[in-house]
């Protein structure tokens, strides 16, 4: 588990509510166990220190459904860090790469 300290920064997304969000939210915790989760009324905050990695194929295992990395701009509201890497499979949202 990574702990925040004084170089540490968080990386995140804030996501609308629903059934998608939630299966990101499950994907995000299976995948980086440390992420902190925060759900408000119209939204969740999702952060991870340093690196936040969404896979497509834990989403869809949680959405049961088919689930494109690009469909993730229809929930997200806002981001903190850098995009290090989004394909078909994969997102990362990190800081390193500065």
């Amino acid at each position: 588990m990574t702990v925040a300290g004084e170089r540490s920064r968080y990386v995140g997304v804030d996501l609308t509510n629903g059934h998608v969000t939630d299966a990101v939210i499950e994907s995000v915790e299976q995948d980086n166990p440390s992420a902190k989760i925060t759900r408000f009324p119209g939204y969740a905050k999702v952060e991870a220190i340093e690196k936040l990695v969404i896979n497509r194929e834990t989403v869809e295992e949680a959405l049961g459904e088919e689930w494109n990395t690009e469909d993730l701009q229809l929930i997200v509201t806002s981001y903190y860090g850098f995009i290090g890497e989004w394909d078909d499979d994969q997102i990362i949202i990190q800081w390193d790469n500065v």
